[in-house]
């Protein structure tokens, strides 16, 4: 493997977070698919689980069950 294939693949690791799924239930590996918008405070990341598919924002990601 050459040094441009190893420099693509640690992007698309860097791309990546370790999430718990609301479709699989389970922490599984989520790639950051499309900026949805940047704050001062944080930028919105559409995040899509390598597992099965399914997408939603960052925030929802981390949104507290009792808001």
């Amino acid at each position: 493997m050459d040094n441009e294939e190893l420099d693509f693949l640690q992007e698309q690791l860097d791309a990546t977070e370790l999430l718990v799924c609301a479709a699989c239930r389970d922490e599984t590996l989520h790639a950051h698919v499309e900026v949805l918008g940047n704050y001062p405070q944080a930028t919105e990341l559409l995040m899509e689980c390598t597992v099965c598919g399914t997408r939603r924002s960052w925030l929802q990601l981390h949104e507290r069950p009792d808001n």
